[in-house]
């Protein structure tokens, strides 16, 4: 590659990477044209984007950006998953296909500022998702509120039930 398209490739990639805040790098070596293709397919239904770049301009970019960690990961033909809006959904695809595609293989990544191994990033893969962790916390601070309010709707069905057992009873008195 000529120097001035290197460093518009370098470019480019800084600018791509500073977009994100989550990457992972996976070893791809043996995988199939029509496995690459189904792959970037269903990463492209999540906003995930799985692109192959030469390891050395990678570098240089993860550098740039301030995440030289994710360079010890560059070792041999590498892939590199970006973006996604959550990490959590990014871990879990890749973990999927990586069951699916042996050749496929997990080396780390970087998530939410910290630089991140395989082992860490397969224990990621088992927690739920945002949207799943918003629910299960909504529902927590809910569930006391709901407990409250049917206790007090108790203690009123009560009440009308004493109240009405008073009016049958004074009718049935003036009777």
């Amino acid at each position: 590659m000529a120097n001035e398209l290197k460093e518009l490739v370098v470019k480019e990639l800084i600018s791509s990477y500073r977009k994100n805040d989550n990457y992972m790098v996976v070893g791809y070596q043996g995988i199939k044209a029509l496995e690459f293709d189904q792959i970037r397919k269903d990463m492209r239904k999540k906003k995930i984007c799985f692109e192959i770049v030469k390891n050395s301009l990678a570098a240089i970019a993860f550098k740039e950006i301030g995440i030289a960690g994710l360079v010890a990961f560059l070792k041999g033909p590498s892939g590199i998953l970006s973006g996604g809006d959550d990490p959590v959904i990014m871990a879990k695809e890749t973990i999927e296909w990586s069951k699916k595609i042996s050749a496929l293989n997990l080396r780390g990544g970087f998530v939410d500022g910290a630089v991140v191994s395989a082992d860490d990033i397969k224990n990621l893969a088992k927690l739920p998702t945002m949207p799943v962790l918003r629910v299960q916390i909504i529902t927590g601070i809910n569930a006391p509120i709901a407990g409250v309010a049917g206790a007090f709707s108790a203690v009123l069905r009560n009440l009308v039930t004493v109240f009405q057992a008073v009016k049958d009873k004074k009718e049935k008195d003036s009777v």
